[in-house]
């Protein structure tokens, strides 16, 4: 098989991958172990599919190597860190608590026991699956680099809207959405700046981690 057809094969296997996902997440709503499975099944299936009919190795595909000259790249890991709590606090009247609750503590049943093992999780691993996904796959499998970018970060926005769908009030979601794509191209160029997916994968990770203090706190305070 030539690699062009590979990469058409598996791009609308990731376009049916994100329908669905979108399908789980508003109606079929599995238990969370079950969605992170399926997602890891998902996510990484089609990269080792890419690699099987390309004939390329997977880390040259996810473009992963140890970053240099890291000055950037710390800068944006406190950016985004900061960034996520400023938010928050400017948005908060805006948020629609109700629908968090209903989402980490009804949908994906979150615990006490359970929300720290959970947030690591998103924190570690989906990140850096989210980032292989979008950054490194998808937005490489375009013969115009320009091209991947945008449908990567287009694609990476939509990705989230059946997760954040009930959290906000309307305009706030299309301003969530819109930003969304921002923070996917300004990954993107972390990713091409330091030719490795750890770059962007770091930074993500650092945006989960005050998203996740966030929610932990919030779910303490439902449960109480």
């Amino acid at each position: 098989m030539t690699e062009k057809k590979a990469k058409i094969i598996c791009f609308i296997l990731s376009i049916l991958i994100l329908i669905f996902a979108y399908i789980e997440e508003i109606y079929i709503q599995p238990g969370y172990l079950i969605k992170c499975i399926i997602k890891v099944s998902t996510f990484g299936g089609v990269i080792l599919l890419y690699a099987a009919l390309s004939k390329k190795k997977i880390l040259d595909i996810i473009n992963l190597k140890k970053p240099e000259k890291i000055g950037v790249l710390l800068g944006g890991i406190a950016f985004f860190f900061v960034g996520m709590f400023a938010l928050f606090f400017i948005f908060k009247n805006q948020i629609e608590w109700s629908g968090i609750k209903e989402s980490l503590v009804g949908k994906e049943g979150f615990t006490r026991q359970n929300c720290l093992f959970a947030f690591a999780y998103i924190i570690i691993f989906n990140s850096f699956l989210e980032e292989a996904f979008f950054r490194g796959f998808l937005s490489g499998i375009f013969t115009k680099k320009w091209v991947g970018y945008i449908i990567s970060a287009v694609l990476f926005s939509a990705y989230h809207i059946g997760i954040v769908g009930g959290w906000f009030t309307i305009p706030i979601f299309l301003i969530c959405i819109f930003g969304l794509v921002l923070v996917a191209l300004f990954l993107q160029w972390l990713n091409n700046h330091y030719k490795t997916i750890v770059a962007n994968w770091l930074v993500h990770a650092s945006a989960n981690i005050a998203i996740n203090i966030i929610g932990t706190l919030l779910i303490f305070e439902i449960l109480k």
